[in-house]
């Protein structure tokens, strides 16, 4: 009679703790591919459109009250930064290079620009290329100025202004003036094809098929 046992009765109303645990799991799981899918359609800088073609929307027009720290700052970027004028003698960085020929990679710069090598690049190309920048950069006599379109992914455009700035910092008064379009998106849109007009861009990408002009991205990981 010892071998055999009367097992315990189990309450009817009771969940096993696996039962609860695997519903809680699916319940987690449900609501993170539902805010998944809520992040790629209203995120439209960041998931859903970060390959199509400038623009997507316009860069918002922001209001500070002056009492605000997101308003000091502002101005402190906008009139110490984005117009950084020339450096005093001290910041020189002198040249320590003795030969006068300039590295292979040098050669893609004229690579680049061939196509514009007889027509020059003139005003009405830079009016031209607009509808597809997210920004227009302006340097005149070592000042940078920044003329905003449409928002960036993330952080592209403030890294992207900063390495001008520090290229404006490291050799004082040896820029000269250029005024350029930027497109911070990844896919080149001005295809090579006779019937296409060669207009001006700079981008992060560019193939032998299109005419964008590459922009070294010097902070991949800063945005």
């Amino acid at each position: 009679m010892g071998l055999f046992h009367r097992k315990p009765n189990r309450n009817p109303n009771s969940v096993p703790l696996f039962g609860v645990l695997l519903v809680l799991l699916l319940l987690l799981t449900t609501i993170f591919l539902f805010e998944v899918d809520n992040l790629s359609t209203q995120t439209k800088t960041i998931i859903g459109y970060n390959l199509q073609p400038t623009p997507w929307h316009e860069f918002p027009a922001k209001q500070f009250n002056n009492e605000t720290k997101i308003a000091r700052a502002s101005k402190i970027i906008q009139c110490s930064y984005l117009s950084c004028g020339m450096m005093s003698h001290n910041d020189k960085v002198p040249f320590t290079g003795n030969s006068d020929k300039c590295p292979g990679f040098f050669k893609w710069i004229h690579h680049d620009l061939e196509p514009w090598s007889e027509t020059r690049i003139s005003y009405d190309h830079l009016m031209e290329v607009k509808k597809f920048a997210s920004f227009r950069v302006v340097i005149i006599g070592g000042k940078l100025y920044v003329e905003y379109y449409y928002d960036c992914v993330q952080s592209r455009a403030m890294f992207t202004i900063w390495g001008l700035l520090q290229l404006l910092k490291r050799y004082p008064g040896r820029i000269p003036d250029v005024d350029l379009m930027f497109d911070c998106m990844d896919n080149p849109i001005i295809e090579r094809k006779a019937s296409v007009k060669p207009m001006p861009i700079f981008r992060y990408c560019t193939t032998p098929n299109h005419y964008d002009i590459p922009f070294p991205d010097w902070s991949f990981w800063g945005w």
